[in-house]
């Protein structure tokens, strides 16, 4: 069996089935080992994309789908886990660099605020951003492990240019690894276009039906179809785990 590795947000992993559990079906003959992170932004992504990259040997393809350009992270040296309510913020341990990840911006809504107000800009992020995509593919290049690249939503990339140096940058990254919905748009759009009827209210995360066509019709352009039972089962996700549907309403609602 082939190791395949996927990185991104919680459009990658979340509490139902996200695309990289689809991979498999189209490429048989390999083991998906998915490191998504809720709440990640571009610069975890990376970092987490390289150092699988040296931690995992003989992976045969990695998949990375870019988030939102306005999420931080904030770094500590303390151990836990904290989950905080009013706030999409939370703290890992990462083994790998013996330091703690809040994920989604500081803790503190004071300093979080304060944060964002002075020193946070769209023109910074959005150069990060790319950054952030060079360098993960300069970095595999290196290794020589196959990847594809992605988008959680059309805003990640942009045409518009703050500045010559950015748009040189912009021309380094070798977009033919990546993969689009339409023009330039993301899982997102793919969803909000053609399965929004599948939904849970007051839920933005793509359901478990446009993961499957997302890496069936976008990621692969494969005309194999699942069987029927698996593809009822993935329609009606949430109808037969109705419990689980419930929690995860009165969750979002909060």
């Amino acid at each position: 069996m082939h190791k395949t590795v996927a990185h991104g947000c919680s459009f990658t992993r979340y509490k139902w089935p996200c695309w990289p559990k689809f991979v498999p079906w189209f490429d048989g003959g390999i083991t998906m080992l998915n490191k998504g992170r809720s709440a990640s932004g571009n610069e975890t992504i990376s970092r987490a994309t390289i150092n699988s990259a040296m931690k995992h040997k003989g992976i045969a393809h990695m998949y990375i789908m870019w988030s939102a350009v306005d999420r931080y992270e904030v770094i500590t040296l303390d151990e836990g886990v904290d989950h905080l309510e009013g706030r999409i913020t939370y703290r890992v341990w990462d083994d790998d660099f013996k330091w703690s990840t809040w994920f989604g911006g500081h803790r503190l809504p004071d300093k979080h605020e304060y944060y964002r107000r002075h020193f946070w800009n769209e023109q910074h992020q959005q150069y990060r951003t790319l950054e952030h995509i060079q360098r993960a593919q300069m970095f595999l290049n290196k290794k020589k492990i196959p990847y594809t690249m992605m988008i959680f939503n059309k805003d990640v990339i942009r045409d518009k240019f703050y500045s010559e140096s950015e748009k040189a940058l912009y021309n380094e990254i070798d977009w033919t690894k990546f993969v689009f919905y339409g023009d330039r748009k993301g899982l997102w759009e793919f969803a909000e276009d053609n399965y929004k009827q599948y939904y849970i209210p007051g839920e933005s995360h793509p359901p478990p039906i446009a993961h499957y066509h997302w890496v069936k019709d976008i990621m692969f352009k494969s005309d194999v179809l699942c069987p029927d039972d698996e593809y009822n089962k993935l329609k009606n996700y949430f109808k037969s785990n109705s419990q689980k549907t419930k929690h995860l309403i009165l969750k979002t609602e909060r």
